[in-house]
């Protein structure tokens, strides 16, 4: 059995709670995301519009099957956001990236995930996000035309997050007293519709998925850390990980690093990244404990570099394959060596 243990806790209801964020592993979904209310989460008494520029909010999906991998993306610095929706096609090895940087306030980014939207919209490019909760399930909607010379993009499609099938990973992890950094993340089989220009993919959700990444934080001035996720089918379950090295203190009590096996949550401990031939090469990841021992190695390039003077950014978010192992709760080793998904390293200085 492995040694490491990371205690989940009952879900208060609310992040933040007589103006102190609640810290911990969840054993379900907030209803209430509210870091707004915290009471000095930079430190200094800040006026709220103040604490509101500081926080950096996104909502991503990782969706796809064996054949495709996509992103869809809204995200926002406050300084600027970013919209995105990638399509790689592993069989033809082809990617179609649909990116835009574009003022903050153009972005809505949700505050729930119970009956909730978020949205970017313009005459070429549209990125509707709905959650619902409340229904078990989000609905990713993404309407792309005459952008740049990339074939015209409709999607629809469904994560079916039924809490009888899948469990989340949900966190509020601390970046410093009362400062946090808040994710629910979960793996949950997809059915919707893809048109690509003139090709028409359908989606089951018998070999389809989906990976939320709702995301809130109070990250520093000076933004880094490395992840990666990866997913497999793997004798029939839908099988996947989420691994991350960040800014977050004590990661022995606070992380977000997990496997899910057929819906099942079983928690990691913390992991240590290494690049010895660069970002292009392959990533080691490896813990403490023996539990994980992992490579990622990219195969599809993604940089973002933007330098806007008060805002700049190094973005590697490359597509890969792995290999090596995971441990789960009872001590089995699963192999990853099939699994494909993505990583990335960031720096944010804003």
């Amino acid at each position: 059995m492995p040694d490491y243990k990371r205690e989940i806790l009952p879900n208060p209801g609310s992040l933040v709670t007589g103006g102190r964020f609640n810290f911990g592993t969840f054993d379900r979904p907030f209803r209430n995301v509210n870091p707004l209310d915290a009471i000095n989460p930079l430190g200094r008494p800040y006026p709220r519009f103040i604490n509101n520029q500081r926080l950096k909010e996104w909502q991503a999906f990782q969706l796809g099957n064996e054949n495709y991998f996509m992103l869809a993306v809204l995200y926002s610095a406050k300084l600027a956001g970013l919209v995105q929706f990638i399509c790689y096609d592993r069989k033809k090895d082809k990617k179609f990236l649909y990116e835009k940087i574009v003022p903050a306030w153009t972005l809505k980014i949700p505050g729930s995930l119970w009956n909730s939207e978020g949205v970017y919209q313009s005459p070429d490019f549209e990125l509707r996000i709905h959650d619902h909760l409340d229904q078990e399930k989000f609905v990713i909607e993404i309407e792309i035309n005459s952008f740049k010379d990339l074939p015209d993009v409709k999607a629809r499609f469904e994560a079916l997050h039924d809490p009888k099938r899948v469990t989340s990973i949900v966190v509020s992890l601390p970046l410093g007293e009362n400062r946090a950094l808040y994710s629910h993340k979960c793996l949950m089989p997809m059915q919707g519709n893809l048109t690509l220009g003139e090709e028409k993919i359908v989606f089951s959700q018998g070999n389809s998925f989906a990976i939320i990444d709702d995301h809130k934080a109070f990250y520093p001035y000076v933004l880094k850390y490395d992840w990666v996720t990866g997913v497999a089918y793997e004798s029939g379950n839908l099988t996947g990980f989420n691994l991350t090295c960040n800014q977050v203190k004590d990661q022995e009590r606070y992380n977000e690093n997990c496997l899910w096996i057929g819906g099942k949550l079983h928690l990691l401990p913390p992991v240590k990244f290494s690049r010895p031939d660069g970002v292009a090469k392959d990533w080691i990841i490896k813990d403490d404990c023996g539990m994980v021992d992992i490579i990622f190695t990219p195969t599809v390039p993604g940089n973002i570099d933007m330098n806007l003077l008060v805002l700049k950014t190094k973005y590697r978010g490359p597509f890969g394959k792995f290999k090596g192992y995971i441990k789960d709760a009872t001590g089995a080793k699963l192999s990853v060596d099939n699994f494909f998904g993505m990583g990335e390293e960031k720096y944010l200085r804003g």
